[in-house]
């Protein structure tokens, strides 16, 4: 029967001091605000490129901002719903993980994951029903992903499977954010292209993070080089990578990039190639942080660069232009 961590007699609310050392730990704040403003950016510019093409500039509003909070609390949500999937895993493998060596409960993180999901609720509704119901739709797929698509044994024996599946969400999520842009004049084929875009780049985040030294592998915990060896999870990552830049690339191009951000984005990609060729080459534990850093460099790159993109090549504004 499961542990609750030390829950019993616990406060509701976890102590500032306590939730701070828990998101240094398992949800590093500024990376992800990072990402969500990222994502929410480079999908808002996405749903505009029609006015983009048309002579507008790029329009910053409050519509972006909002999107952007929605984007942080739902990864905040992902996080909840992580620990809740992987107590009784992490107990065995990680004990000294935060949340079964005790510092904070289960109970505490759904009590602010439900102020979280009710923030994203209101901040959707904002946006008018549309924008409201596309996002209800983002927080459904969690919900699946929660339960594991109602098949968690099936579907955790199939580690790539499992990636594609629960990778998928940043695809939703930046529909979702994208249809948050008011003017009539939104792209739905390069909104679809962007978020085809972030199924590479964050599938290869889960590989690259998943790719261990043979010192480092743990016992009962999966990876993909214990599935493929360390050089054909390499070369997986490095796939997924170029994929992900090719798709992105074109996106910004399509939203006015022109030679500087493709040679941006092929920058970043080959910096991600020579890192993982000196992991192959030499694998050891103190390698793997490289590896996620340019797997999150990269994501960070895929998904703000369209928006970078757009805003040099044709300016940007407060507002509906």
């Amino acid at each position: 029967m499961r542990s609750l961590a030390g829950s019993r007699g616990a406060p509701l609310w976890p102590s500032p001091s306590r939730f701070r050392a828990y998101l240094a730990e398992r949800f590093p704040v500024p990376v992800t605000a990072a990402l969500a403003a990222a994502v929410a950016a480079g999908a808002y510019a996405a749903a505009q490129a029609d006015a983009l093409r048309a002579g507008a500039p790029l329009s910053v509003d409050g519509a972006l901002a909002g999107g952007a909070v929605c984007a942080f609390l739902f990864l905040f949500l992902l996080r909840v719903f992580d620990e809740h999937k992987d107590f009784e895993h992490d107990a065995a493998t990680r004990p000294d993980r935060p949340v079964p060596r005790g510092l904070v409960t289960l109970e505490q993180l759904r009590a602010v994951g439900a102020v979280a999901v009710a923030m994203q609720v209101a901040i959707a509704a904002a946006a008018g029903p549309r924008a409201a119901l596309l996002y209800l739709a983002v927080l459904a797929y969690s919900g699946l992903m929660f339960v594991e698509f109602f098949a968690p044994a099936w579907l955790s024996a199939r580690i790539g499977l499992y990636a594609v599946s629960h990778s998928a969400v940043m695809s939703v999520l930046a529909v979702a954010l994208g249809a948050r842009y008011a003017a009539s004049a939104v792209a739905p084929a390069d909104l679809a292209a962007y978020a085809a875009a972030m199924l590479p780049a964050f599938v290869a985040v889960d590989v690259l993070r998943k790719t261990w030294a043979p010192e480092a592998e743990i016992a009962g915990v999966d990876s993909y080089s214990r599935r493929l060896g360390v050089r054909g999870a390499g070369a997986l990552g490095g796939a997924l990578l170029a994929a992900s830049a090719v798709a992105g690339g074109w996106v910004g191009v399509r939203l006015g990039g022109g030679a500087g951000w493709l040679a941006g984005i092929a920058a970043v990609t080959a910096w991600g190639w020579i890192e993982i060729a000196r992991f192959c080459r030499r694998p050891a534990a103190s390698g793997h942080k490289r590896l996620e850093t340019v797997a999150g460099v990269h994501a960070l790159a895929v998904a703000a660069g369209p928006a970078i993109a757009a805003a040099v090549a044709h300016g940007a504004v407060w507002g509906t232009p």
